[in-house]
C-alpha cells in the first residue's frame, strides 16, 4: 500500500468520525431541547398554580367567587383585585401562547380558544373583564382573534371595541 492509497483510507476515516461526532452533537442538541421543553412547562405549571392558588386564599376566594359571576356587582376594592389576578392570568395565557403552547391537542384546534371557552360559560365576568380591559392589554392579534372569537361564541354578540381600560368611550 503506498502513501497515496493511505491518504485516501485517512480521509474516509477522518469524514466518518466527523460524520459520528455530528451525529452525536445532534442526538445532544435534541436531548437538551426536550430538557429545556420540560423545564419551561414545570415553570409554567408552578406559575400557573401559584395563580390558581390566590382562589383558595380565604381573603380573595369571596372576591373571585363574586367577580366571576357578576363582574358588575364588585366594590371598587374587590374589583382592583379581581382585575390585578385576571391580568397576572391574561398574561399567563399570552405567554403560553407566544411560546407556541396552543394547536392541536386532543382533537381540538385551540386549546386556549377551549379553555377559555370553558371558563367564560361557566364565569361571565372573566369575559366582561376581557371586553372591558383585557383586550386593551392583548397585543398578540392572533390571540385577540382567538378571545374575541370566544367572546362572540359565549356571549352571544361581538366585543364591544369602544372599551379602552375599562372607560367605554363610545358616546365620546
Amino acid at each position: 500500500m503506498d502513501w497515496e492509497q493511505l491518504t485516501i483510507i485517512a480521509q474516509i476515516a477522518t469524514g466518518v468520525a466527523t460524520l459520528a461526532v455530528a451525529v452525536f452533537l445532534a442526538s445532544q442538541l435534541r436531548q437538551q431541547h426536550r430538557d429545556s421543553e420540560r423545564e419551561i412547562l414545570y415553570t409554567s405549571n408552578e406559575r400557573y398554580t401559584d395563580i390558581m392558588g390566590r382562589i383558595v386564599d380565604p381573603q380573595f376566594a369571596p372576591i373571585w367567587l363574586k367577580g366571576t359571576k357578576d363582574y358588575d356587582s364588585l366594590s371598587e376594592e374587590e374589583e382592583i383585585q379581581f382585575r390585578m389576578w385576571n391580568q397576572i392570568s391574561s398574561i399567563f395565557q399570552a405567554t403560553n401562547f407566544r411560546a407556541g403552547h396552543e394547536g392541536l391537542d386532543r382533537g381540538i384546534d385551540s386549546r386556549i380558544y377551549e379553555s377559555t371557552r370553558g371558563a367564560w360559560v361557566n364565569w361571565p365576568g372573566i369575559a366582561t373583564y376581557y371586553e372591558r380591559f383585557g383586550r386593551s392589554h392583548t397585543y398578540d392579534p392572533d390571540l385577540r382573534t382567538t378571545l374575541d372569537a370566544v367572546f362572540l361564541a359565549t356571549r352571544g354578540r361581538e366585543v364591544e371595541t369602544t372599551w379602552t381600560l375599562g372607560v367605554n368611550n363610545r358616546d365620546s
